[in-house]
Protein backbone atom coordinates (compact mmCIF):
# COMPACT_ATOMS: atom_id res chain seq x y z
CA UNK A 1 0.00 0.00 0.00
CA UNK A 2 1.15 3.81 -0.69
CA UNK A 3 2.75 5.49 2.13
CA UNK A 4 1.85 9.02 3.48
CA UNK A 5 4.02 9.32 6.46
CA UNK A 6 7.54 9.42 7.67
CA UNK A 7 8.77 7.87 11.09
CA UNK A 8 12.27 9.10 12.01
CA UNK A 9 14.06 8.16 15.45
CA UNK A 10 16.07 11.23 17.52
CA UNK A 11 17.88 10.39 20.25
CA UNK A 12 18.89 12.75 23.12
CA UNK A 13 20.92 11.58 26.35
CA UNK A 14 20.34 13.97 29.49
CA UNK A 15 20.96 14.41 33.21
CA UNK A 16 24.56 13.80 32.35
CA UNK A 17 25.76 14.47 35.79
CA UNK A 18 24.38 12.48 38.77
CA UNK A 19 25.13 12.62 42.35
CA UNK A 20 27.12 9.41 44.02
CA UNK A 21 26.72 9.00 48.04
CA UNK A 22 27.25 7.03 50.64
CA UNK A 23 23.85 7.28 51.36
CA UNK A 24 21.93 5.11 48.20
CA UNK A 25 18.93 7.00 48.69
CA UNK A 26 20.65 10.22 47.71
CA UNK A 27 22.60 9.08 44.85
CA UNK A 28 21.01 9.43 40.89
CA UNK A 29 19.93 13.05 41.65
CA UNK A 30 20.73 15.62 39.01
CA UNK A 31 23.43 17.74 39.97
CA UNK A 32 25.63 21.01 38.26
CA UNK A 33 28.65 19.63 36.20
CA UNK A 34 31.81 19.24 38.39
CA UNK A 35 29.95 18.55 41.95
CA UNK A 36 32.37 16.72 44.45
CA UNK A 37 30.76 13.47 45.10
CA UNK A 38 29.15 13.01 41.34
CA UNK A 39 29.23 11.08 38.25
CA UNK A 40 30.12 13.24 34.85
CA UNK A 41 29.14 11.59 31.48
CA UNK A 42 31.15 13.84 28.59
CA UNK A 43 31.22 11.36 25.68
CA UNK A 44 28.42 8.92 24.45
CA UNK A 45 28.39 6.37 21.63
CA UNK A 46 25.44 3.94 20.65
CA UNK A 47 25.78 1.09 18.28
CA UNK A 48 22.11 0.22 17.02
CA UNK A 49 22.31 -3.28 15.18
CA UNK A 50 18.13 -3.20 14.86
CA UNK A 51 15.05 -1.04 15.88
CA UNK A 52 12.32 -2.94 15.20
CA UNK A 53 8.40 -0.87 15.38
CA UNK A 54 5.78 -3.42 16.13
CA UNK A 55 1.85 -2.38 16.46
CA UNK A 56 -1.72 -3.30 15.62
CA UNK A 57 -3.24 -0.72 12.62
CA UNK A 58 -7.23 -1.19 12.61
CA UNK A 59 -6.53 -4.79 14.03
CA UNK A 60 -4.02 -5.88 11.67
CA UNK A 61 -0.19 -6.15 12.88
CA UNK A 62 2.52 -3.64 11.67
CA UNK A 63 6.11 -4.10 11.67
CA UNK A 64 8.82 -1.91 10.55
CA UNK A 65 12.60 -2.16 10.99
CA UNK A 66 15.82 0.23 10.38
CA UNK A 67 19.20 -1.49 10.64
CA UNK A 68 22.46 0.04 11.37
CA UNK A 69 21.91 3.15 13.29
CA UNK A 70 25.57 4.30 14.81
CA UNK A 71 25.30 7.50 17.05
CA UNK A 72 29.03 8.54 17.36
CA UNK A 73 27.69 11.59 19.37
CA UNK A 74 24.31 10.18 21.19
CA UNK A 75 25.15 13.59 23.45
CA UNK A 76 24.34 15.61 20.78
CA UNK A 77 20.76 17.05 21.00
CA UNK A 78 18.07 15.43 19.45
CA UNK A 79 20.62 13.37 17.05
CA UNK A 80 18.38 11.62 14.51
CA UNK A 81 19.27 8.63 13.22
CA UNK A 82 17.19 6.08 10.34
CA UNK A 83 13.69 7.10 8.73
CA UNK A 84 10.84 4.26 8.36
CA UNK A 85 8.01 4.74 6.01
CA UNK A 86 4.25 4.40 7.07
CA UNK A 87 0.13 4.83 6.37
CA UNK A 88 -1.76 7.31 8.25
CA UNK A 89 -3.66 6.22 10.96
CA UNK A 90 -4.59 4.70 14.81
CA UNK A 91 -1.63 2.31 15.89
CA UNK A 92 -1.83 0.62 19.17
CA UNK A 93 0.29 -1.50 21.30
CA UNK A 94 3.28 0.65 20.04
CA UNK A 95 6.64 -1.25 20.82
CA UNK A 96 10.44 -0.42 19.46
CA UNK A 97 12.78 -3.18 19.74
CA UNK A 98 16.48 -1.70 20.33
CA UNK A 99 19.04 -4.35 19.32
CA UNK A 100 21.89 -3.03 20.48
CA UNK A 101 25.02 -5.26 19.50
CA UNK A 102 29.08 -4.62 18.70
CA UNK A 103 30.50 -4.06 14.91
CA UNK A 104 34.03 -4.70 13.83
CA UNK A 105 34.79 -1.10 15.47
CA UNK A 106 32.05 -0.23 17.79
CA UNK A 107 30.68 -1.73 21.04
CA UNK A 108 27.30 -1.12 21.63
CA UNK A 109 27.62 1.68 24.22
CA UNK A 110 30.30 3.62 25.43
CA UNK A 111 30.48 6.04 27.97
CA UNK A 112 33.38 8.32 29.42
CA UNK A 113 33.50 10.40 31.80
CA UNK A 114 35.25 11.28 35.46
CA UNK A 115 33.91 10.69 39.12
CA UNK A 116 34.71 12.74 41.65
CA UNK A 117 35.21 11.96 44.81
CA UNK A 118 33.97 13.55 48.13
CA UNK A 119 36.99 15.56 48.37
CA UNK A 120 37.09 16.61 44.78
CA UNK A 121 39.96 14.20 43.60
CA UNK A 122 39.16 13.52 40.01
CA UNK A 123 39.33 10.06 37.88
CA UNK A 124 38.72 8.82 34.43
CA UNK A 125 35.61 6.52 33.77
CA UNK A 126 35.08 4.56 30.45
CA UNK A 127 32.06 2.39 30.54
CA UNK A 128 31.88 -0.03 27.56
CA UNK A 129 28.84 -2.26 27.41
CA UNK A 130 30.56 -5.08 25.61
CA UNK A 131 27.54 -7.56 25.43
CA UNK A 132 24.61 -7.58 22.99
CA UNK A 133 21.75 -6.05 24.65
CA UNK A 134 17.85 -6.28 23.59
CA UNK A 135 15.63 -3.20 24.94
CA UNK A 136 12.21 -2.77 24.43
CA UNK A 137 10.06 0.35 24.83
CA UNK A 138 6.66 1.11 24.60
CA UNK A 139 4.50 3.80 23.80
CA UNK A 140 0.59 4.42 24.37
CA UNK A 141 -2.10 5.10 21.41
CA UNK A 142 -1.40 6.84 18.50
CA UNK A 143 -2.99 9.31 16.09
CA UNK A 144 -1.08 9.19 12.82
CA UNK A 145 -2.35 12.05 10.20
CA UNK A 146 0.11 12.33 6.84
CA UNK A 147 3.25 13.88 7.50
CA UNK A 148 6.43 13.77 9.54
CA UNK A 149 6.80 12.17 12.98
CA UNK A 150 9.56 12.00 15.19
CA UNK A 151 9.79 8.90 17.71
CA UNK A 152 12.21 10.76 20.26
CA UNK A 153 14.39 8.06 22.59
CA UNK A 154 15.33 9.77 25.53
CA UNK A 155 18.28 8.71 27.40
CA UNK A 156 18.06 9.92 31.30
CA UNK A 157 21.77 9.35 32.30
CA UNK A 158 21.44 10.10 36.28
CA UNK A 159 19.32 6.79 36.19
CA UNK A 160 22.52 4.64 35.36
CA UNK A 161 23.77 5.30 39.40
CA UNK A 162 20.51 5.73 40.77
CA UNK A 163 21.02 3.60 44.28
CA UNK A 164 24.51 3.10 43.91
CA UNK A 165 26.75 4.36 46.82
CA UNK A 166 30.47 6.11 46.23
CA UNK A 167 31.74 3.11 47.67
CA UNK A 168 30.50 1.22 44.31
CA UNK A 169 33.23 3.64 42.02
CA UNK A 170 35.65 3.90 44.92
CA UNK A 171 36.16 -0.12 45.17
CA UNK A 172 37.16 -0.69 41.86
CA UNK A 173 40.32 -1.42 39.60
CA UNK A 174 42.01 1.11 38.53
CA UNK A 175 44.31 1.32 35.08
CA UNK A 176 47.05 3.22 33.44
CA UNK A 177 49.07 6.18 34.51
CA UNK A 178 45.97 7.86 35.79
CA UNK A 179 44.21 5.53 37.73
CA UNK A 180 41.11 5.36 35.06
CA UNK A 181 38.14 3.14 35.85
CA UNK A 182 37.60 0.77 33.33
CA UNK A 183 33.92 -0.79 33.43
CA UNK A 184 33.30 -3.58 31.12
CA UNK A 185 32.27 -7.33 31.58
CA UNK A 186 36.08 -8.00 31.98
CA UNK A 187 37.02 -5.26 34.23
CA UNK A 188 35.38 -4.37 37.36
CA UNK A 189 32.31 -6.68 36.69
CA UNK A 190 30.40 -6.18 39.68
CA UNK A 191 29.70 -2.38 38.88
CA UNK A 192 29.49 -3.09 35.31
CA UNK A 193 26.81 -5.64 36.04
CA UNK A 194 25.08 -3.42 38.54
CA UNK A 195 25.15 -0.54 35.72
CA UNK A 196 23.45 -2.89 32.98
CA UNK A 197 20.85 -3.60 35.09
CA UNK A 198 19.83 -0.08 35.28
CA UNK A 199 20.60 0.87 32.05
CA UNK A 200 16.77 0.09 30.30
CA UNK A 201 15.45 2.32 33.22
CA UNK A 202 17.38 4.94 31.21
CA UNK A 203 15.56 5.17 28.59
CA UNK A 204 11.76 6.42 27.11
CA UNK A 205 9.96 6.98 24.06
CA UNK A 206 7.48 9.17 23.12
CA UNK A 207 6.13 10.60 19.45
CA UNK A 208 5.21 13.87 18.88
CA UNK A 209 4.08 15.56 14.98
CA UNK A 210 7.12 17.89 13.14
Amino acid sequence: MATDTKLSYSFSAGNLSASLSSNAAVSGAVVAPGTNGSINWTTASINIAKIEFSATKAGTPVSLESKNLYLVNALKPDSLSGTVSLIAGVYEHNQFNLIMSSSLTNPPLLLTGTYIEASGTKIPVRFEMNQTQSIKLEAARVEVASGTYLAKVAIQLNALVTGLTASDFGQTTRTDTNNTIIISSTVNKALYDKLIARFTSTMSVNFSKQ
